[in-house]
């Protein structure tokens, strides 16, 4: 076993000789944590002085051991079981690998020497003490022991044991959780298997196995979720569900075949993370109380439109939780189900069954709807029917692929629906982007220069400021740390109804709609700039292809 070389130092000693505290705030701490019985550490982040990660690295570098990322690292889930649950769980610990004669083990606390020697019993090789953020070594901890397979999706095979590919695909599946991420990527190449994970709305690589491992890899996943293993020729999809940290995360599982191999992605959805409140969602006031106007109209038609992956399901959920009460019969049609809502009757489209979104929708309009939720509009006769659906009396809420509010009605002309239905029955379209938030902690500030202010469309000012990302430990060095959503919103006007019966173009319709009021996706997240949520760059970025 590696000694301890501060063992004899006290946390609080440590942090004031790095000079991440004062002495006079290690005293506060101390006399905080006597009066609310807490340990040292708890205290100071109790009264605002330092936080888990600067905790964490401190030590670290005081003590030069190794600081464990555990947004980025992969913890082996047959070594970590190695420390038994109840004493990993009690001392938050855990163990992360092996190298070549020796074994690393995270501590939460590296300066009890008397855990480390109880760890110690449990490991014949060399032990390497490291340390990491308390909360995400308990968080791994309860991954690792947690990680099983659904009792009604997976059942085991019969003597399998923890193969090399079984935990390898836990540990992407930790990984990618621990990361915030909404997909995992799995894909061959000519000499490897690249694993890829869209956090925050991107694609970064995160590992690579041999590519022999692809094959079992593969399978395991197939296993999984209740896919033929022998199929590799056409493409299949899936579902599991995986107990994490206490909360199921539902997964969805597309196999594709390519010329290499077959590709897999894997998106995750975590049912605790879905935000159903639409003050929550980062409309501006006055885009709020238009879209709730909207929705609380007893018949119409009320579109969120923008690219796959830009939250509109999430929109269309927190409507329906907004207008759904006991006196209102509320019918969704999805492909898939991606939340239970409670209160709604949701139907999964089921094409082997011949249960097709057009299909679907004429056996709910049989079912006394009030309020009918179509996951896509895809085509015409998806179209068609909820026309109708919204002018025979009901509220009508569902999604289209287009870049704006204005490119949705062209849409519905694309698809052949009368003008005079589409200006009859659609009250208003939502377009949305995601954009990724700046980290609070680490933003930098600065004033842009003139040309960049004209094309915010301001007057330069030289006392404007703006943010633009830097990165730090608490957002893993991105300068970004989650997301969250630009609107435009549109409502159907007199004036814009005429355009649409004319067959105006988008152009058209969204300059009109400009004079009205609207305001762009680019403005909206230029306004979501100026607060200080994001950056120019960002909102750049994802509005280039939308009218500004």
């Amino acid at each position: 076993m590696s000694a301890n070389p501060m063992q004899k130092k006290k946390l609080g000693d440590i942090l004031v000789e790095s000079g991440l505290i004062s002495a006079t705030q290690l005293q506060q701490g101390l006399v905080y944590g006597k009066e609310h019985n807490l340990k040292i550490g708890d205290a100071l982040q109790g009264l605002g002085f330092v936080n888990e990660s600067s905790i964490a690295r401190t030590l670290a570098k005081q003590l030069d051991i190794l600081f464990i990322d555990f947004n980025r690292v992969v913890v082996d889930p047959v070594v970590a079981r190695i420390i038994p649950e109840m004493v990993a769980r009690k001392h938050k610990v855990i163990a992360l690998g092996r190298r070549p004669g020796e074994i690393l083990v995270a501590f939460a606390d590296p300066l009890n020497i008397f855990v480390t020697d109880e760890i110690s019993r449990y490991i014949n090789e060399k032990l390497v003490i490291c340390t990491g953020v308390a909360s995400l070594i308990t968080a791994a901890v309860d991954q690792v022991y947690s990680i099983k397979k659904p009792r009604e999706t997976v059942a085991k095979a019969k003597g399998e044991d923890e193969s090399a590919a079984v935990a390898a695909v836990n540990e992407m599946i930790l990984q990618a959780v621990l990361s915030g991420a909404s997909d995992l990527h799995l894909e061959p190449t000519e000499t490897k298997v690249r694993i890829r994970l869209r956090v925050d709305g991107l694609l970064r690589q995160v590992k690579e196995f041999p590519l022999e491992m692809h094959a079992p890899l593969v399978s395991r996943i197939k296993i999984i979720s209740q896919l033929d293993i022998g199929e590799r020729r056409k493409p299949q999809d899936g579902r599991c569900e995986i107990p994490v940290s206490g909360r199921d995360i539902d997964i969805r599982v597309s196999v594709l075949p390519l010329s290499k191999g077959e590709k897999v992605v894997m998106r995750l959805l975590d049912k605790s993370k879905v935000k159903i409140d639409l003050a929550a969602l980062g409309f501006e006031d006055a885009q709020l109380a238009q879209f709730e106007r909207h929705i609380t109209r007893p018949h119409e038609i009320v579109l969120v439109t923008g690219p796959t992956g830009s939250g509109k399901t999430t929109t269309l959920y927190a409507a329906l939780h907004r207008i759904n009460n006991v006196d209102r019969n509320v019918i969704t049609v999805e492909d898939p189900v991606e939340y239970e809502l409670a209160g709604v009757n949701q139907v999964q489209v089921n094409r082997k069954a011949d249960l097709t979104f057009a299909n679907a929708l004429r056996a709910i309009l049989r079912q006394d709807p009030d309020v009918i939720m179509i996951g896509e509009i895809r085509d015409p006769e998806t179209a068609e029917i909820a026309i109708q659906s919204a002018l025979t009396g009901h509220l009508v809420l569902s999604t289209l692929h287009t870049n704006d509010a204005a490119g949705a009605i062209a849409r519905l002309v694309d698809m052949e629906i009368p003008p005079f239905l589409i200006a009859t029955a659609v009250g208003m379209v939502v377009a949305q982007r995601l954009v990724r938030r700046l980290c609070p902690h680490c933003r930098e500030a600065f004033t842009p220069p003139a040309a960049v202010q004209q094309e915010m469309g301001l007057a330069y000012n030289t006392q404007l400021i703006i943010y633009r990302p830097k990165g730090c430990p608490r957002c893993d060095d991105n300068g970004f740390k989650g997301r969250l959503a630009v609107h435009e919103t549109l409502s159907v006007s007199p004036a814009i109804e005429e355009l649409i019966m004319s067959r105006a173009s988008s152009h058209e319709i969204f300059y009109q709609a400009e004079r009205e009021g609207m305001i762009s996706l680019r403005r909206a997240g230029i306004a979501k700039v100026l607060a200080g949520h994001t950056s120019l760059d960002e909102v750049l970025r994802v509005t280039m292809d939308a009218v500004a």
